[in-house]
C-alpha cells in the first residue's frame, strides 16, 4: 500500500517522500500553490545561514515543489531542501526540549520569528495550547 501512494527518494542521506499526484510536474512558478509558497518562506528561514552557497532561485522553488508533489529529484544545493531538513530537525529538538521542560511553547509564539498558523499546526495537541495560540 505504501509503495502505491508515495515515492521514496534518497537525497544526501535524507529520504524524501512525496505523495504521488495525478498530472505532470509544474513547469512554471505560477503553477506552485500558495500553500507551498508559504512553507517555502519557512524553509528559506531555516536555511538562511547558508544563503551564500545555496540556490533559492525560482527554479529551485519549482524543483522543490515538484519533488514534494510529484517525487521528482532535487539538487542537494537546493536551499528549500536544506531549509526543510533544518526545519524538521529544529521542530524535533523543540519537542524534546518541551518534554524536558527547558522550552515552553509560549516562548515560540512570543518570539515573533514564526507565523502562528504554522506553530498552531505543530502544537495543536500540546497542553496549554489554547492559552497562547491564534486559534481559540
Amino acid at each position: 500500500m505504501f509503495d502505491s501512494l508515495y515515492s521514496d527518494q534518497q537525497l544526501g542521506g535524507l529520504h524524501v517522500f512525496a505523495k504521488r499526484n495525478k498530472g505532470q510536474p509544474r513547469t512554471s512558478v505560477n503553477g506552485v500553490s500558495n500553500k507551498f509558497k508559504r512553507m517555502a518562506e519557512l524553509y528559506r528561514y531555516f536555511a538562511r545561514h547558508w544563503e551564500h552557497v545555496l540556490d533559492f532561485s525560482d527554479d529551485a522553488l519549482l524543483e522543490m515543489f515538484n519533488s514534494e508533489s510529484y517525487g521528482t529529484k532535487v539538487n542537494p544545493k537546493n536551499g528549500y531542501l536544506v531549509g526543510k531538513h533544518w526545519l524538521n530537525v529544529t521542530v524535533a529538538c523543540w519537542k524534546e526540549d518541551i518534554e524536558m521542560g527547558t522550552l515552553f511553547v509560549k516562548e515560540l509564539y512570543d518570539d515573533g520569528n514564526f507565523p502562528h498558523w504554522w506553530l498552531d499546526g505543530i502544537f495543536r495537541d500540546y497542553p496549554g495550547y489554547s492559552e497562547f495560540s491564534a486559534v481559540r
